[in-house]
């Protein structure tokens, strides 16, 4: 008898271990989050604390929003830390002081704003699984304010993977380095800084290079990272490089596209030139990580032929456009990204 209660005591913990009864719940739940931080940010609560605490009545006023909707939010908003609450003052934390008022230099509203107006998409993530196409007529169109403040807000985001792509890439020997839909140049600030015999070109659309200008300039660069007006879909990308940078642009594209723009590099790069290509990648079985996948079911709802690809994918299509050489370059942490590196072959290799 008491043989068959401990097995029967093994079953039932055999049964429990591992499983969170709240798990369900929190992946089911967690646009909650997404959305106040949204609402947040939409109200200008965080800008109108930039000055010092203030209670519900004053924020509410400055908000126009009503008292208890606001405290119900701003309770929810303490609690994902982006707030600190203390007798009734609500103030900025040093995330929310630095990231989501308006005016700092590393204000990344533009973004917030972005990911919310997705969220309507999103709610017909159903019907693009079912049919396999965006469930949006046309791309995010962005006006200029909200594209400038998400230019930089990708600036400062990639600041930190600037810094690691610098120092584990090795661009020591190379010239002219072409980032093609580089947007706000951080990566080419980056590599110029730590390279002092490079220049760099960033390709991409007029309205972003006038941001990009404003950012090399910041950094003094504005002699050594000049802008190519271009869209990477439609255009060639010149000739004379011995490096490109394919960074975060081919989750967008069908694997048809992502060779062509493979194809477009290497007849961009001289012989012995380097490819380099960053995104945020599967890996070789297909199960993560989640923020890739995740990126992947995105493009499903607001592309025709966008997804998340592996490594193994996109060092096929390199190979297929003519690179050799291909490897996985391991970056220091912390990064979600993954780096190919590859080679166009010299002549008579």
């Amino acid at each position: 008898m008491k043989k068959e209660n401990t097995k029967e005591a093994q079953q039932k913990k055999n049964l429990t271990s591992g499983s969170d009864p709240m798990e369900v719940m929190r992946i089911a739940s967690a646009y909650w989050q997404s959305k106040v931080l949204h609402t947040a940010v939409r109200l200008d609560v965080f800008t109108q604390l930039k000055d010092g605490p203030l209670t519900v009545k004053q924020l509410a006023k400055a908000c126009k929003a009503d008292p208890r909707g606001l405290e119900i939010l701003l309770i929810a908003v303490v609690s994902l830390g982006l707030l600190n609450q203390e007798n009734g003052l609500y103030q900025n934390t040093l995330t929310s002081s630095t990231y989501l008022v308006k005016g700092s230099k590393k204000f990344q509203g533009g973004i917030v704003s972005m990911f919310e107006s997705w969220y309507p998409a999103w709610g017909n993530l159903c019907e693009a699984v079912t049919e396999g196409k965006p469930v949006v007529e046309k791309p995010h169109d962005q006006g200029p304010e909200a594209l400038k403040n998400y230019i930089y807000g990708m600036h400062y985001r990639a600041m930190g993977q600037g810094d690691l792509l610098a120092k584990d890439i090795d661009l020591s020997g190379r010239k002219h380095l072409l980032d093609v839909a580089g947007g706000p140049g951080t990566f080419d600030i980056k590599f110029c800084q730590e390279n002092k015999g490079l220049s760099a070109t960033v390709l991409d659309l007029p309205q972003t290079l006038e941001i990009t200008s404003e950012i090399v300039t910041a950094f003094g660069m504005e002699n050594r990272i000049t802008r190519r007006p271009g869209n990477y879909l439609t255009d060639n990308f010149g000739k004379g490089y011995d490096g490109v940078l394919l960074s975060s642009m081919f989750n967008q594209e069908s694997p048809k596209i992502i060779l062509n723009i493979l194809q477009k590099a290497f007849k961009a790069i001289d012989a012995g030139g380097m490819i380099l290509v960053q995104d945020q990648m599967l890996n070789r079985q297909k199960t993560g990580p989640e923020l890739a996948a995740l990126i992947g079911v995105n493009q499903l709802i607001h592309t025709p032929g966008g997804a998340a690809y592996s490594e193994k994918e996109i060092s096929d299509l390199m190979e297929k456009a003519g690179f050799r050489k291909i490897k996985t370059v391991k970056l220091s942490e912390p990064t979600p990204f993954v780096v190919l590196m590859g080679e166009k072959p010299k002549i008579g290799d």
